[in-house]
């Protein structure tokens, strides 16, 4: 275990060092997030690990990234993008992914702790890392219809995938045929798949109309500069005379 939690610590070196370099963090600061996370490490890592374990890991590293971000902005008179783009970036928001990915890997059976999960995710709007998330948790919940639900309004929403999301809400109703939850996300998707093609239909009808529209104004133009007729130029020369 000391060997683990060693080798978790060092992974965090420079962004310590990065933060201190650009002088978000003091020495002494630093020195009091890395006993923090020690003793997180080690509590985690525990044969007696508790899911509030992780809980409270991941909540003191969100309360520290909300706390750099503030401070950058301070940093950066209001302006946190003259704060220079390096290591400490994004180090913070890993971290927690990658405690929440560790908390359901030991406690696969909470949805709570999988909600809280997926809740971060998408403040962060980590859409790739959502899509590996769903997957694994109605892969391993296939028996609660809210979880196909919220993976397959995921589809809808970010990834645009009306076919996806579809094919989720079908899976779903395979493993819980007598959910009332599915059996209404499918009609609203389907009410929505529906309304989405009339739009279409009708913006291709009124896209078609125009440029018939537009055809006959150039034929109009075109006749209206026609040449003169031979009658019209011997009256002109007649005039002449």
């Amino acid at each position: 275990m000391a060997e683990k939690v060693r080798y978790y610590l060092e992974q965090t070196l420079p962004e310590l060092e990065d933060l201190q370099r650009k002088g978000i963090f003091t020495k002494p600061e630093i020195a009091s997030i890395t006993r923090r996370r020690t003793d997180f490490e080690h509590r985690i890592h525990g044969r007696g690990a508790k899911l509030l374990d992780f809980l409270k890991y991941a909540e003191f590293e969100m309360n520290l990234d909300l706390l750099r971000k503030k401070r950058i902005q301070r940093l950066g008179g209001g302006q946190p993008d003259k704060v220079t783009t390096s290591v400490s970036t994004w180090s913070g928001q890993q971290r927690i992914f990658f405690i929440f990915d560790r908390a359901t890997g030991k406690f696969k059976g909470d949805l709570s702790l999988w909600k809280q999960y997926i809740s971060y995710a998408r403040q962060q709007k980590a859409r790739h890392l959502l899509n590996k998330i769903f997957r694994n948790v109605v892969r391993l919940h296939p028996a609660k219809p809210e979880l196909w639900v919220l993976a397959a309004e995921h589809e809808l929403r970010e990834n645009a995938n009306r076919k996806a999301a579809r094919n989720l809400v079908l899976r779903g109703l395979k493993f819980n045929p007598s959910s009332k939850e599915l059996a209404d996300a499918y009609v609203k998707l389907e009410e929505d798949v529906k309304r989405a093609v009339d739009e279409l239909q009708a913006k291709t009808k009124q896209d078609a109309e125009l440029g018939q529209d537009d055809s006959e104004s150039d034929d109009v133009d075109h006749e209206s500069g026609a040449e003169p007729s031979d009658d019209g130029e011997r009256e002109t020369e007649d005039g002449d005379d």
